[in-house]
């Protein structure tokens, strides 16, 4: 671990945190705002589950999930799908070019000119993507909780708590797996590309799993079938199969990450 590489990673994408920051505090805001007002229309609730047909919420990553609950609504409004996006969005940018990105720059053989290895390059960059995606998971779960606060809806704070725990190790599988296409990548935007793809079609994978009988299992093999937020906000529950997925994605990609990067040229 070198602390400098680990703060000039962070100093680097300091901007970037800022902006996702803000876009996550918006979006849970107004969403958390927004509730009180549709648990009190009733007709307009009614309206809204007519809308939200099975096919609708299989898109939504959020087949089953009763929109009449908080963490319901929070799931299919925010949390289940477009939260995803959004955080995989940032540790992405932010894997892609810890490693290949670098290389690519020209930067990454200045680096490993000075007195370090390849592996304190390496780990420094993952602690610091780590440290990153804990910033935007304690975002997220800070304006949802301080939201109803003011708008007077009862966000558990030990349901926060949990989602902070639940949610950044689903976001650190997708970074480490970005991390580890960064590790092999020969550009920051091929890693990204290729990152991204991966995302868009477990989502694919789960959205035609959930709508179609026949391909009932392709559910599994996405990661959108692991994370339910709705049960953490109103069950405060978290499937043992959503710690060993994510828990298991991480622990195998980082390590696979810093092993390949320390075998290839960077020249």
């Amino acid at each position: 671990m070198n602390w400098t590489i680990f703060r000039s990673m962070l100093e680097l994408r300091r901007t970037s945190l800022l902006w996702y920051s803000f876009g996550i505090a918006a979006y849970g805001w107004m969403m958390v705002a927004f509730f009180p007002l549709i648990a009190a229309n009733l007709d307009y609730m009614d309206m809204m589950m007519d809308v939200f047909t099975d096919e609708l919420m299989a898109i939504l990553g959020a087949a089953g999930t009763d929109f009449t609950t908080l963490g319901g609504f929070m799931g299919v409004e925010y949390l289940n799908m477009f939260w995803v996006f959004i955080v995989a969005a940032a540790v992405i940018m932010f894997a892609a070019g810890a490693l290949g990105g670098a290389v690519d720059e020209g930067t990454m053989e200045l680096t490993l000119s000075q007195p370090v290895s390849r592996m304190e390059v390496a780990v420094s960059r993952f602690l610091a993507l780590a440290a990153y995606a804990g910033a935007l998971n304690l975002v997220t779960a800070a304006t949802l909780y301080l939201p109803g606060l003011v708008h007077g809806v009862d966000v558990p704070l030990d349901a926060m708590a949990l989602f902070l725990a639940a949610g950044w190790l689903v976001t650190m599988s997708i970074g480490s797996f970005a991390f580890l296409v960064s590790a092999v990548a020969s550009a920051s935007n091929r890693a990204a590309g290729v990152s991204f793809g991966v995302i868009a079609a477990m989502w694919l994978l789960d959205t035609l799993g959930t709508i179609s009988e026949r391909f009932g299992w392709l559910s599994n093999l996405s990661l959108f079938h692991y994370w339910n937020p709705a049960d953490i906000i109103d069950n405060l529950t978290v499937a043992p199969q959503t710690w060993a997925v994510f828990g298991i994605a991480t622990a195998v990609f980082a390590p696979a990450a810093i092993w390949l990067f320390r075998r290839r040229d960077v020249a």
